[in-house]
Order: C-alpha cells, then structure tokens, then sequence
C-alpha cells in the first residue's frame, strides 16, 4: 500500500507543469541587489515597491535594464533564469544609455558603449516552459494597454531575440522617442548624429540570429525605428500573431542581416493576424496624424521599404494568414530569394494594397506554393498621391512607384507547384502575374519547368487603365495577365476577368469567364485615391457568384 501511494504521488508530481520564478519591474521598485551590487534594494522577485530603506528587500527592480545589468563593472548577465517569467509594469522604459552626453553614463557598466547597450542573449527556456518576458496587461492586450520600450541614444537594438530559444514575448510597444533620420536623402526633418551628443534614437526594434527558434511574438506594436522593425535570420519556428510593424524607415522584417547569413535548418515563419506597413517611411514624434509618417523614401533615394525582405541562399518555410501588408515603399512581401532546399509557402486570408512594388513574390524553392482567399488592390502608385491622415509632404522625396512592374510574381524549379484560388485582385500593375522558370535543361542554355504545374480557379481578377503607368511598363486597355516563362502544366478553371488586356477571346474559348464582377461600389478610376478603402463583397446581380473568393 506504501509503495503504491509513494508511485501514485510520483506520477502526480510528474506529471505537474514546472513553473520558474517570476520577476516584476514596476516605477516603484527599487535597485538591484547582487553579489555584485550588495547595496541592492530590491531582489525583483516580488509584485510590490520599496519599502523605503533596506537592501535586498522583497520587492520589484524599478527599471527594466536591471534585468541584465546591476550596475557593477562587466557584469552583463540575466537575472533571471531559463522558463522564468517577467513582468514588466508601468512605463516607457528605456534600453540605452540615459543621455548620451558623454562616454560615461550610469547604463551599461561594462563598457559595450551606446551603441551596444542592449540586452544580452535571453536565457533559455524548454518546451515544456518557455521563458516569458510580458507586458503587464499580456492577459488581456491591446496597442493602448501596452508595455512601451523605446532605444534611445544610438541603441543598435531595443530588444535582442539572438540566440533566444523557447522564449515568449508579449503585449509590448517597441519604439523610439525621436523623429531624426538615418537613411535616405534628402533627410527629413534632419540626419541622426552618431558622435557626441548622441541623437536619440535606435536602430533596430526586434534583432534574431540563427540561433533564433521556438519564439512567440504575441500582441507586440513594432514601429517607429530608423532602420528595421525586425532584422535577422531564424533557425528555427518563430511564430508572429497579432503583431503590427509599421512606420520603419528602412524595412519591416527583414530577414537579411546585412550579410545575407543563411537561415538555419528547419526556419519556419509564421505570420498570423498581423500587419506590416508604410515600411521605408520614418515616424514623426510625437505622433500626431493617423498615418505619423514624416518622410518617406525608396531605393532611388536613398532608402528601401519592403514590408518583408529576404537575401540571397534564403531556405525558409512560410506561412501567412489573415495578414495585412500595406504601403510599403517597396514590395509589400518578399520573399523572392528563396533560393536554397525545398520549402513550402501558405499566403491565407490576407489582404495587400497600396505597395510600391510587387504586392508579393516567392522563389522558386518554395517548392509548393498555396496561395487562397486573398484581397489584393495592386495600386502601386498609391503613395505618389495624398493621403488621408498623413502630413502633406511624407511622398516630398518619394519615388520608385511600380517598381516591379507587376501585381504578384513566382517562380518555379522542375516538379515545383503553385496554386492560386479564390482570390480577388484588383490591378493597374503592368502585369498582373509574373512567371519564371529557374531551372534549365542539362548540358543546355533552355529552360526547363516541364515537369512543373501551376493551377489558377476561382480567382476574380479586375483590371484598371491607368496612364501614369505607360511609361513604366503599361499599355492601353489596361494591365497584362501573365508575362513570363513557359511552365509545363497550366489549369485555368472558373476565373472571372475583366478589364485584362488581350485575353477576351482566349476567355470565350476556356473554362473562364469574361463579365464585370460588380464589386459592391465598384469605384471609376480616374485618381489613385478612387481604390482606396475597396470593398470586394460581390453585388447581388455579380456574374463571380459561385467561382469568385469569399470575403474574409
């Protein structure tokens, strides 16, 4: 009877989750205590103040550096360990130095400089437990309950995820507190100086490696940096949901670190519920219009702008749903440098509009493509008109409109598949699908993607005349439908088209369908901001009930 209480309990205690220690930074903390700062007040371990006067007390860290730094000589570690837990109240908090006016300041003790006064690796947790730093509303989040964390002072990075593994992050506002400029020309409304006295400003928001994996980023406002939202290659799954990067002034999340380091295996990027927008535009501080966006630029001048940016010997799995990528100064998603291993791709219920360039793209090692139930308004040359709710002149020094020259590219090895259904598109692009064959016979300069199929059904694709865009590409009677290699099997059932170039009679001859689809308040177009705000549930009397998407 002993020994089976005694198993009985074992397998009780067994089976009961590992919890670590929960650590809290709230304004009425108190300093660290360590073995290194024994005058410490406060062991962070409590969800209480300073009592007044005491060392070591029980009680929060009234700061949130003093995670990783307690202000003793070369001492940048973690408090806390793998699987713990933080929560950070109050705010803003600052990652940096605190002022910048000289070489010495109270922040980072052991000498890493402003430019390096970020947090170390984050401590492991397992997959069991994963460590968790939260805002303090993470139960119940929303942009105006967050926790703020904003880089100041020439910080490289507001919150370094490299090497962190099994680590979530959540309900935090990432940002900055200045408006200066790093990158394009001329600056608006001036240039960040990165000698003494030091501007305040970041560069980056989020930063992995490709030690990077099993991170969950939940309910995390990204914006306002002067270079990315989020930087860096993965090495594992790194899951985005409900996340919203915007008004960066040189990327959204990009996955080049500026070496083109290879992801490591097994990366998976999962983007879900979550926006990327007005990339390559720099934020006014403090915020006062619904688009803040002070300056804007593109390549030509100086700056970027993909919503989402991948390099060359890019190996990556993708999965994106109910997703928004809006006026980027680029492309809106990128991801046209998968070029190594065999991977897939799932673009869901998402919507792109208003991005200079391509709406979005993939390699051709996304071996199979799925591409479903999504809205797209192919208006790149949105951002060369006003705007609603953005200062007058964000577009001054703005160019590159319809970059890519067409709405949505892909491309293909042998055996590689693609299929697109149940989409609406919307287009004025030159060309509405760019297909490409990257494979060539042996032993001869001829492509070969026989062997590769794509199918298109059920998609409604309405086209537009516009002018502007004969000189970049367009022609009169509005955009081309495909442009590209030759793939060796094409299936081309049930689409509604109208107002495509050139295909009409090629419609009358197939399983599709020429007709107007009627979009409730289908606008005219005679300016940019006719598209805006496009509504795609189908009118009652539309031909596309039946073959066109679903509105999400």
């Amino acid at each position: 009877m002993f020994r089976k209480t005694v198993w009985t309990l074992l397998v009780v205690f067994v089976a009961l989750p590992l919890f670590g220690e929960t650590w809290y930074i709230r304004r009425d903390g108190g300093t660290r205590y360590s073995s290194n700062a024994t005058s410490g007040q406060c062991d962070g371990k409590a969800d209480a103040p300073y009592p007044g006067s005491g060392k070591n007390k029980h009680c929060a860290f009234k700061d949130y550096r003093y995670l990783w730094d307690d202000q003793s000589y070369g001492n940048s570690k973690w408090v806390i360990a793998g699987g713990d837990t933080v929560i950070v109240r109050n705010g803003p908090w600052r990652v940096g130095y605190d002022q910048g006016a000289s070489a010495r300041d109270v922040w980072c003790a052991g000498g890493n400089g402003p430019f390096s006064c970020g947090n170390p690796t984050i401590p492991a947790g397992t997959s069991a437990q994963h460590t968790r730093i939260l805002g303090e509303n993470y139960a119940s989040c929303n942009r105006s309950n967050m926790t703020q964390l904003f880089g100041g002072f020439g910080v490289g990075i507001v919150l370094n995820l490299g090497g962190a593994q099994y680590v979530d992050v959540q309900c935090l506002n990432i940002t900055r507190h200045s408006q200066c400029v790093r990158h394009g020309y001329p600056a608006v409304p001036s240039g960040c100086s990165s000698s003494y006295p030091l501007d305040d400003y970041d560069s980056e928001g989020v930063a992995t490696d490709v030690k990077t994996h099993d991170v969950l980023l939940q309910d995390l406002w990204i914006h306002g940096h002067t270079d990315r939202g989020v930087i860096g290659p993965i090495g594992g799954v790194v899951t985005a949901e409900r996340v919203d990067i915007s008004y960066n002034g040189m990327a959204g999340w990009d996955f080049d670190d500026g070496n083109a380091t290879p992801m490591g295996a097994g990366a998976v990027w999962n983007f879900k519920d979550s926006t990327i927008e007005w990339s390559g535009c720099n934020q006014e501080y403090p915020m006062t219009h619904t688009f803040p966006v002070i300056s804007c630029y593109g390549q030509s001048t100086g700056g970027y702008g993909d919503g989402v940016g991948t390099p060359v010997k890019t190996g990556l799995d993708v999965n994106v749903d109910h997703s928004t990528f809006r006026y980027n100064t680029q492309d809106g998603l990128d991801l046209g440098h998968v070029d190594t291993g065999e991977h897939s791709l799932t673009i869901a219920n998402s919507i792109f509009y208003g991005n200079s360039g391509g709406q979005f793209k993939w390699g051709a090692n996304m071996t199979k493509a799925t591409v479903t139930n999504n809205q797209v308004v192919a208006n790149c040359m949105r951002l060369s008109a006003p705007m609603d709710g953005a200062p007058a002149t964000f577009n001054a020094n703005l160019g590159d409109f319809c970059r890519a020259g067409d709405a949505i590219s892909f491309n293909f090895r042998r055996n590689g598949t693609a299929l697109l259904a149940n989409n609406s598109i919307v287009t004025y692009s030159p060309v509405t699908f760019d297909v490409q064959c990257w494979d060539r016979k042996p032993d001869s300069p001829a492509l070969d993607c026989s062997s590769s199929s794509l199918t298109m059904k059920d998609n409604i694709v309405l086209g537009y005349d516009n002018p502007s865009t004969y000189n970049l590409g367009g022609k009169p009677g509005g955009p081309a439908l495909l442009y590209g290699d030759p793939i060796g099997h094409v299936v081309r059932n049930n689409n509604l088209y109208y107002g495509i170039r050139g295909i009409r009679l090629q419609v009358a001859l197939s399983t599709e369908h020429w007709g107007d689809p009627q979009f409730v308040s289908q606008p005219h177009f005679s300016k940019e901001q006719d598209l805006d705000n496009f509504n795609f549930h189908l009118s009652p009397t539309s031909p596309a009930h039946g073959i066109g998407a679903t509105p999400q």
